[in-house]
């Protein structure tokens, strides 16, 4: 892994750390952005994502030519980057719910969402969104989310988290001798059961079948009712 400095600019409160970070135009690589709570925080697809005051809400700003991995895997290392600094805090069991979900006991505990910025033709930042649901306080969980939406129960430093995230990001794309598809395969969740799979891809079809894990792309397979074995490139289970 190489030794960048990581940078953390501290916000009480931002609308959203990836909105701020691509806003960014003088930064290093590895810069990070953490605010204690977000206004108008946003997930995949456009959703709207609950920033209340006791979770960790980050994103690292990632220079493409620093980058090792195929960039389409920055998401999945992302998910094993916190997956593992979690895991060196002491919270085991994390899985990863394809493809940039985590999950406690079978609850969303972590959302990730990659951003990316071109120009003239050319991807020239990457910003990953990183929030956590760290611990329960003032605020409990909407009554849309909460049967399935849980807190990891960390009562520790936040920056120092963030930035131990940051660093495990690094070490995963960073990397010449990093497997990120191997490695994210063995914490991937329900593997070998049923499920409902959304197909971007394939104007959003619902398919239903069994989930055999990732590929070295880190697609989901499946196999469909049908007895046929199908590759979602984007998607999401559930």
């Amino acid at each position: 892994m190489t030794n960048d400095k990581i940078s953390v600019l501290h916000f009480p409160v931002l609308d959203s750390t990836n909105r701020f970070a691509l806003e960014i135009k003088d930064f290093s690589h590895l810069t990070t952005v953490v605010a204690d709570s977000q206004t108008a925080g946003r997930g995949r697809m456009g959703r709207s994502f609950f920033s209340p005051e006791n979770g960790l809400y980050m994103s690292v700003i990632l220079q493409p030519e620093r980058i090792k991995c195929p960039l389409s895997l920055c998401t999945p290392g992302a998910a094993l980057a916190v997956r593992q600094a979690l895991e060196n805090e002491g919270i085991r069991g994390i899985k990863i719910k394809w493809v940039n979900d985590l999950l406690l006991n079978g609850k969303k505990v972590c959302g990730i969402l990659t951003q990316s910025q071109t120009e003239n033709g050319k991807i020239s930042k990457i910003v990953i969104g990183i929030g956590i649901n760290l611990c329960k306080g003032e605020y409990d969980f909407p009554e849309d989310i909460k049967d399935r939406a849980d807190w990891i129960g960390f009562h520790g430093d936040k920056l120092n988290l963030a930035k131990n995230i940051a660093a495990e990001l690094n070490r995963y794309i960073c990397s010449d001798n990093s497997d990120i598809c191997t490695e994210y395969n063995s914490y991937l969740a329900y593997i070998g059961e049923s499920t409902t799979v959304t197909d971007y891809a394939d104007n959003n079809r619902r398919v239903s079948g069994t989930v055999l894990g990732a590929d070295e792309n880190c697609f989901l397979k499946i196999k469909t009712e049908d007895g046929n074995e199908r590759l979602i490139s984007s998607g999401e289970i559930g």
